[in-house]
């Protein structure tokens, strides 16, 4: 067997481990044990994992964008952006009802994220607001298990671990313009503001996301189409949720998103 065959051979042993132990809700039990990675190496086992979930039948509705905020990459210990892949089998709409018990270390963010009308292009990223690539844009919770098992923390395990990410509840859908006025979005549990921002930073998030997004898929040939979900990042912290609550997303202009976590 050759060097390139063990490796090849190596991670998919490696992925076949990490799908197992996610769906297990004990995520990333090769880390514990020691397993340390480079970013590099990090994307080829989220790669390797990715093909034995569409293997089994899911589907790639889009990507997140992670770390994008100091507050983040301050809370994760990770001091560039990182992305991981949607899936259709873990995209829910607002009014869901999910089981804490099917997450591990349970934590939300609340961020808007975008719909493609098309391919971006360089002339989408030269002025500010918006970018024209984008045809809609709505209020999304994100999931998380919260679980890094390296010390210190490493960027490699949180992009084998597709950034941790462990679903999204969409909400409301609003239609691109060219004025939306000043955002906010606000993160309420149980009625309770326990995180907020707004202004032109919302816009920023969303344009240097998909920007970086954007080049950073091209390096390995992939490229942003029509009809992804990107989920741009958020700028306040993750929010642990560990008991019976109901999150609310409010995000004006662009609306709303609810979902309510049970034992």
């Amino acid at each position: 067997m050759t060097n390139e065959q063990y490796e090849s051979a190596q991670y998919t042993r490696w992925a076949q481990q990490q799908l197992l132990d996610y769906e297990n809700r004990c995520p990333g039990s090769l880390f514990a044990e020691g397993l340390s990675l480079t970013v590099e190496e990090g994307y080829r086992l989220q790669n390797a994992v990715t093909q034995l979930r569409i293997d089994r039948g899911d589907h790639i509705v889009g990507y997140k964008v992670g770390c994008t905020s100091p507050t983040i990459r301050a809370q994760l210990g990770i001091k560039h952006c990182v992305t991981g892949r949607l899936y259709k089998s873990e995209q829910h709409v607002s009014g869901a009802c999910l089981k804490r018990e099917n997450y591990s270390n349970l934590a939300i963010e609340g961020e808007l994220a975008v719909i493609l009308g098309r391919t971006p292009q360089p002339s989408d990223f030269t002025q500010r607001g918006i970018p024209a690539c984008v045809s809609c844009i709505m209020p999304v919770i994100e999931l998380h298990n919260h679980v890094m098992h390296g010390t210190p923390a490493s960027a490699g395990e949180l992009i084998a671990n597709n950034a941790i990410h462990a679903g999204f509840i969409t909400g409301d859908i609003t239609k691109r313009s060219e004025s939306h006025g000043q955002p906010k979005l606000t993160i309420l549990i149980d009625g309770t503001v326990v995180g907020s921002c707004e202004g032109l930073k919302l816009f920023e998030t969303i344009q240097s996301s998909i920007q970086w997004l954007q080049a950073t898929l091209e390096k390995t040939g992939e490229h942003l189409k029509e009809g992804q979900i990107i989920l741009t990042g958020s700028i306040p912290s993750l929010i642990p949720i560990n008991q019976r609550c109901t999150v609310k997303i409010e995000a004006p202009p662009f609306g709303q998103t609810t979902a309510t976590f049970v034992e």
